[in-house]
C-alpha cells in the first residue's frame, strides 16, 4: 500500500516493552502482522461452529493505529490513535448454523471462508463508527481432523475497496487467496478483490505436521536466515574481491616502485607539517597496531603502517635518538636489500626506512616504512629527533588543540602509489 494504513489491533497481544521486535517493512500489512505475530487470539472452527481458545468469556481491546511506512528520519512508523474497542470475540459467532451447513467433504479452505464471512459481517455494525471495511488479517492451518482450522486473528485493516485492490495488487502471490482458479476465471480479479474486501486478508496457512499452533514464524525465521546466510555470502565475495584487489594494486604498486605496501592507508596532515617545521617533533612506534606517528607540537603529523620484527627477531622498546640519516644508497651488507630513507636509532643496527609492508609484522628488526611515505617521514624529521616505541601506545599523553583531530582525519597523505 503506497499510502497510510489504518488498523485496528489487540493491545494486549503486543509483545513486552523489553522484546527486540524489528516489524517488516515489506508492507504496512506485513508491518502490522509482524507486531502481533505472537498472538493468542485463536480460533477452533468447525461444523459445531467457533470457539475461541484463549477467553472465550472475555473481551479484547482493539486500538485504532496507523503506520506510514514512508515517514521521515524524525517521525514514527507508528501512530496511535485515540480510538479504541472492547471487542467479545465470542460474541461475534452466536450463529452456529452457518457452520452446520458445511458439508462432510468440506477442506479446512472451506472452513476460513465461513469464518472471515461471519467476522466481517459481525463487524460491520453501527457500533463501531469507523470508515472503510474492517478487513480482519488472520493466519490458519488445517485442524487435526482435515476438515476444520485454527485461526489466529492478527488485526484489522481499515480500508476501502480501492486501497485493498492497490495492497492485493502489490502483493500478488504472497497472499493466500482463499478462491479456487475456476472463481476468479469466473468472477474476474476485481469482483474477486471486492469479495476479499469483504472476508478478509489470509497471510498464511500452514498444514499441523508442520507444528503449531502455528509454524509461519519458522516460515519467517527461515526465511530470514536464508535472507541473512545470503548477506553474509554475499559480504564474504566482495571481502575476497576486495583483498583481492587490493593486494593487486599493492602488487602492481610495487612494480613500480619495487616495495609492497598492502595497507597504503597512511594520513598527512600537511597543514601542520608546514606550520610546524619548526616545532617540538618525535616518532613514536606502537607495536601492537603496527603504526608510527609523526607528532608535531603535542599533534599528529602522520599516520602510517609500518612493519616491525617479525617473530624469532627484536625490535627494541624505548625511547631513542636518531643519529644517522641516509636518504639514498644505504645498503644491508647482511640481506642485501637497499634502505632508502634510513634513519639510524642511537648506535644500534636498528633504524627506519623503506621496506616491503605485507600486512604483519615481517622485518629483522628494523622499522619498515611504506615507499610512499618515508620521504615525507624523512623531510620532517632531523637528527636528534626522539622515536620512542612502545607495545601499545593510546596517545593521551597528547594535548590536541581543538580542531586538530578533525584536520588530520581530514587531510589525505598522497596521491595512491606515489610520493607526496
Amino acid at each position: 500500500m503506497s499510502q497510510k494504513a489504518t488498523f485496528l489491533g489487540p493491545v494486549d497481544e503486543l509483545p513486552p516493552e523489553g522484546a527486540e521486535l524489528e516489524p517488516s517493512t515489506e508492507s504496512e500489512v506485513d508491518f502490522c502482522a509482524s507486531m502481533f505475530s505472537e498472538s493468542n487470539i485463536i480460533f477452533d472452527v468447525s461444523r459445531d461452529g467457533v470457539m475461541v481458545t484463549s477467553n472465550p468469556q472475555n473481551s479484547d481491546l482493539f486500538q485504532e493505529f496507523e503506520i506510514d511506512l514512508e515517514a521521515g528520519e524524525e517521525e514514527p512508523y507508528l501512530i496511535w490513535k485515540d480510538d479504541a474497542f472492547d471487542i467479545h470475540l465470542q460474541g461475534l459467532f452466536r450463529d452456529r448454523g452457518a457452520f452446520s451447513t458445511l458439508s462432510d467433504a468440506s477442506d479446512p479452505e472451506d472452513y476460513v471462508r465461513r469464518f472471515l464471512e461471519v467476522l466481517a459481517s459481525s463487524l460491520d455494525e453501527p457500533s463501531m463508527e469507523l470508515e472503510g471495511k474492517k478487513v480482519p488479517l488472520i493466519r490458519w492451518q488445517a485442524g487435526e481432523d482435515g476438515e476444520s482450522a485454527e485461526v489466529q486473528l492478527l488485526g484489522l485493516l481499515l480500508a476501502d475497496e480501492e486501497q485493498f485492490e492497490a495492497f492485493c495488487k502489490e502483493r500478488e502471490g504472497e497472499i493466500g487467496f482463499i478462491f479456487e482458479d475456476a472463481e476468479v476465471q469466473a468472477h474476474g480479479i476485481r469482483e474477486t478483490l471486492t469479495v476479499m474486501v469483504i472476508l478478509g486478508v489470509t497471510l498464511g496457512s500452514t498444514a499441523n505436521a508442520d507444528a503449531g499452533p502455528f509454524n509461519f514464524k519458522k516460515k519467517k525465521q527461515a526465511k530470514e536466515m536464508a535472507r541473512q546466510q545470503a548477506i553474509m555470502e554475499q559480504q564474504a565475495i566482495q571481502k575476497r574481491q576486495a583483498a583481492i584487489q587490493k593486494r593487486q594494486a599493492a602488487i602492481q604498486q610495487a612494480q613500480r616502485t619495487g616495495y609492497l605496501d598492502m595497507h597504503n592507508d597512511a594520513y598527512v596532515n600537511h597543514q601542520l607539517l608546514e606550520a610546524g617545521k619548526d616545532g617540538e617533533k618525535k616518532v613514536i612506534v606502537d607495536i601492537s597496531r603496527q603504526r608510527a606517528f609523526l607528532v608535531i607540537n603535542n599533534q599528529i603529523a602522520i599516520d602510517t603502517a609500518v612493519s616491525t620484527a617479525r617473530e624469532g627477531k627484536h625490535t627494541p622498546r624505548g625511547a631513542f635518538k636518531i643519529t644517522e640519516r641516509i636518504a639514498q644508497g644505504k645498503k644491508s651488507t647482511i640481506y642485501g636489500c637497499d634502505m632508502p630513507y634510513w634513519q639510524r636509532l642511537d648506535s644500534s643496527a636498528i633504524g627506519m626506512h623503506v621496506g616491503d609492508l605485507p600486512g604483519h609484522a615481517a622485518s629483522a628488526g628494523c622499522i619498515r616504512l611504506p615507499y610512499s611515505i618515508a620521504p615525507v617521514m624523512f623531510a620532517n624529521t632531523a637528527s636528534g629527533v626522539t622515536v620512542e616505541i612502545f607495545d601499545h601506545w593510546n596517545g593521551q599523553e597528547l594535548q590536541q588543540q581543538d580542531g586538530a583531530q578533525q584536520n588530520y582525519a581530514s587531510q589525505p597523505a598522497y596521491q595512491r602509489g606515489g610520493q607526496s
